[in-house]
């Protein structure tokens, strides 16, 4: 077979929904924008699962974060070379799931230079989202095993009363302040339009078989053509045992990426010995009470979400309200 590169040069990109730039290389046309802890590496690995899709090398690419924070962009060329090996797939696809949070300038950003690209959206009920953020977080050692969740709901809500919640040094205190959907979801609709697809955490999760089918056919694809028969979730959080155990593995999986996409099995092997000899039992669960403080304080924001979903013909999820 000749290499993929003088494929590309002698057939250029088979592409919708976006440009195909054999000067820096080929660009985006799905993206998949968020949120976090909302089975966006679920949702990117049954993408893959296509023939007509292509996915970058990494998942989360990251190149348009900046915007989020009033930062400059990298040049394209180091956005570009994560594709090289998306070459006659009709799609070729990222997922970030911080761009959400990046609003309009992140959605403009993204349009004028992907060439309106589709882009797809999982959200998941926000309360749960931040147990499951607080969890994931604890896991990467970005806060201190030892911090309770009311503890850690108490520092969300002081940034946020600060305005600081959104900074890149407090990212790991996103938990709170990530859930506010509503905050961001207008930007999204009124840039892109019937281009943005939304799909819920929980269907993705109940019957994954036909959020993919019903994702195939917005995007004009055979879902036939799908290796979708055996779906299951990735990217759970567990806690751990050993913290020099983590931390190895950790930096392991982050560094070793690549490699393990390409050998998924492998990598599955892996993380069970791992789990096998580092997991910890839980120790922790969120109280009634601290439910129902989540619930009060989301309640408002999912008021805003239900109108804004209406305008897409969609319904906020009824154990939501």
């Amino acid at each position: 077979m000749r290499p993929a590169e003088a494929r590309r040069r002698e057939k250029g990109f088979r592409v919708t929904d976006g440009p195909a730039d054999t000067t820096t290389g080929r660009l985006p046309n799905l993206v998949v924008i968020g949120v976090s802890k909302a089975g966006t590496t679920s949702l990117f690995e049954y993408l893959g699962r296509h023939r007509d899709v292509g996915l970058s090398d990494l998942k989360e690419l990251r190149y348009f974060t900046p915007l989020r924070y009033g930062e400059p962009l990298e040049p394209l060329s180091t956005y570009t070379e994560h594709f090289q090996n998306c070459v006659d797939e009709r799609y070729a696809v990222e997922a970030t799931p911080g761009y959400f949070y990046g609003g309009r300038p992140l959605a403009h950003a993204l349009r004028q230079t992907c060439g309106s690209p589709r882009v797809v959206l999982s959200l998941r009920e926000p309360g749960d989202r931040c147990w499951s953020w607080f969890r994931f977080v604890k896991s990467r050692m970005r806060i201190p095993r030892d911090l309770t969740f009311d503890d850690y709901l108490e520092r969300c809500e002081r940034l946020r009363t600060d305005g600081l919640d959104g900074t890149v040094e407090n990212q790991p205190y996103w938990g709170l302040g990530g859930g506010c959907y509503a905050d961001w979801l207008d930007d999204w609709i009124d840039e892109l339009g019937d281009a943005l697809h939304v799909v819920f955490f929980d269907d993705l999760v109940n019957d994954p078989r036909v959020v993919m089918d019903e994702l195939f056919d917005w995007l004009g694809l055979e879902a036939q053509h799908a290796e979708t028969a055996a779906l299951e979730a990735t990217n759970r959080t567990e806690q751990y045992r050993s913290r020099t155990a983590q931390r190895v593995a950790v930096s392991l999986n982050r560094r070793g990426e690549r490699f393990f996409r390409r050998h998924p099995r492998l990598k599955h092997g892996l993380r069970s010995g791992y789990y096998a000899l580092n997991k910890a039992d839980p120790w922790e669960t969120m109280s009634a009470s601290t439910r129902e403080r989540l619930d009060r304080f989301y309640r408002p924001y999912n008021r805003r979400l239900a109108d804004q979903l209406a305008r897409l013909g969609l319904e906020i999820p009824a154990a939501w309200s």
